[in-house]
């Protein structure tokens, strides 16, 4: 292939695009014809013309971005000192959001299953869930009923616990057959940071004496007032 020719003087020499082999302007840092890159090819021109260039040159990249850079001249300063002040204000939201957020945890029983979500929109925080019973049939009408015990943990160290009885559609609260589901809902104070549930078969003949029939104590006759 032959080499380039010579330009006359005043006129801007013509370099060989080093992909397409078209002669292209040498002032030209993009092939009009095959839009690729030819500063390896200027190198080499400069180089030829210009006699042998210090290595430590090769080592400096070119500017790629001369509008970032020039962006990053005139505002640099200020994000220098605008990064830092947000990347603080993250962490501190960050931090809080972790301190303030309420955990929940519900103990795993092979027994009940409970699935709990976290609805906001008041003062408190409302627990929604449900608890699918994996064991022995509860029907209505029993001595025993399904519960779903409730650790409320505060931020000062106290601890509360309550009670709540999930309710399917045909059934009354605390009553569920085996496979069914049952709703409930706890109303969790803003002062609470953790929460957890589980669930338990609550006796609700606990701590009640029943008295067989015959055997009741009989009372006296009121007397009539006159």
């Amino acid at each position: 292939m032959t080499d380039t020719p010579a330009s006359r003087p005043g006129e801007i020499p013509n370099i060989r695009c080093p992909h397409c082999t078209i002669q292209i302007p040498a002032d030209v840092s993009v092939c009009p014809y095959c839009l690729r890159s030819v500063f390896r090819e200027r190198r080499e021109r400069d180089r030829v013309e210009s006699g042998p260039v210090d290595l430590r040159h090769r080592l400096v990249p070119p500017d790629r971005f001369p509008a970032l850079n020039r962006l990053w001249g005139e505002h640099g300063k200020w994000l220098k000192i605008a990064a830092p002040v947000l990347l603080a204000a993250l962490a501190l939201w960050g931090a809080y959001g972790l301190w303030s957020g309420l955990k929940v945890t519900v103990t795993p029983d092979s027994a009940f299953l409970i699935e709990a979500k976290k609805e906001t929109g008041g003062p408190n925080v409302l627990l929604r869930g449900t608890l699918t019973n994996r064991g022995e049939d509860i029907p209505d009408l029993s001595l025993r009923s399904i519960g779903v015990i409730v650790e409320l943990r505060y931020r000062d160290g106290r601890t509360e616990r309550r009670r709540a009885f999930p309710k399917s559609l045909y059934r009354g609260e605390g009553a569920l057959m085996r496979g069914e589901t049952g709703s409930f809902e706890i109303e969790v104070p803003k002062e609470v940071s953790a929460v957890t549930l589980r669930g338990e078969i609550v006796d609700l003949g606990e701590d009640r004496k029943f008295i067989p029939a015959g055997q009741a104590p009989r009372l006296p006759p009121t007397q009539k007032t006159r």
